[in-house]
């Protein structure tokens, strides 16, 4: 009886011991800085930019990892952008063949964005070894939002009925409206 006694105090004393360090380490958390994470490398009026992370055992994929998620964050900015712009267009004016000009529209998006991000240029980058023996590359990139622009306004007046339904100079208001808010936002 003595034994059990004792037993079942050892393992209280145990969890207890045991919980209070798991309580401690809980909330020494180790702060883990990464590069990039400056306002310089936030997107405002002038550009789209992000920065990524690539990690492999062969430093040359890791930094295709990394390149590849920078554009990629880039493109998802640039689509979201885009996107409400045409919304706003669309709310302002009354057209006919909404839907099928809307449809338009985003596959203009698509095919745009998809070219634009060519231009899509490195801004900064470093390259680290973990103790695993891993590559870890971080990038920051960056393109230009006039780039963008451009280029939707002649996917736009390369389609007739589109140009038809968009006015330009409003369509490029709206867009620029939408990108002083990236300063505001920051």
């Amino acid at each position: 009886m003595k034994t059990i006694a004792i037993f079942l105090s050892l393992s209280v004393l145990v969890s207890a011991g045991c919980s209070s360090k798991l309580k401690r380490a809980d909330t020494k958390l180790k702060r883990i800085e990464q590069p990039f994470t400056a306002n310089k490398y936030m997107s405002d009026k002038k550009h789209y930019r992000a920065s990524a992370e690539g990690k492999a055992q062969d430093l040359t994929v890791a930094r295709r990892i990394a390149e590849t998620n920078a554009r990629q964050a880039i493109a998802s900015q640039m689509e979201v952008k885009v996107r409400s712009v045409g919304e706003q267009f669309l709310q302002n004016r009354s057209i006919s063949n909404k839907l099928e000009t809307t449809s338009k529209y985003e596959d203009i998006t698509r095919t745009v964005i998809d070219e634009t991000l060519v231009n899509v240029k490195i801004i900064d980058q470093e390259s680290f070894q973990n103790k695993k023996g891993e590559y870890v590359h971080y990038v920051a990139m960056e393109m230009s939002t006039s780039q963008l622009a451009d280029r939707m306004t002649k996917g736009i007046s390369a389609d007739e009925q589109l140009k038809q339904d968009f006015d330009l100079e409003r369509f490029r208001k709206i867009y620029e409206e939408e990108l002083e808010k990236f300063n505001k936002d920051r």
